[in-house]
């Protein structure tokens, strides 16, 4: 299971019952986990677990809810830099992250796509 695709896809069929949805077309992968699907603390708590029983991953709240990204280049104002856009988008194999958004606007964004990603690196990181 370590092709991305089908990480995206496993992701996806175990994100329907956290978010009480009828099937996996309800869940894009460009879904984004809390502007689209509604996610709230207790549900990433819930998907935190679900990663590590499926994906034998044991990933770190912070790096889901963007906050290990802080430390990289948010100024006091809480907008990202061109930097830090370019790293996340790299990072999350991603184009929506650009310079002057919140932290606020990374989280809303943060998509199933992006969480497969992380899911798939600390696969590989893991090897």
């Amino acid at each position: 299971m370590n092709d991305k695709q089908n990480i995206e896809e496993r992701l996806i069929e175990e994100l329907v019952p956290i978010f009480g949805l009828d099937s996996t077309d309800d869940i894009k992968p460009d879904s984004a986990m809390v502007r689209d699907l509604g996610a709230e603390s207790i549900d990433f708590i819930e998907i935190l677990y679900m990663i590590e029983n499926v994906f034998g991953v044991k990933l770190k709240i912070a790096e889901i809810t963007m906050n290990d990204y802080s430390a990289d280049g948010f100024p006091a104002d809480a907008k990202i830099t061109a930097e830090l856009a370019a790293k996340l988008n790299s990072n999350l194999d991603s184009s929506q992250y650009k310079e002057g958004q919140s932290v606020n606007d990374i989280f809303q964004l943060f998509t199933v796509h992006n969480l497969a990603t992380v899911i798939y690196t600390k696969l590989n990181e893991q090897k």
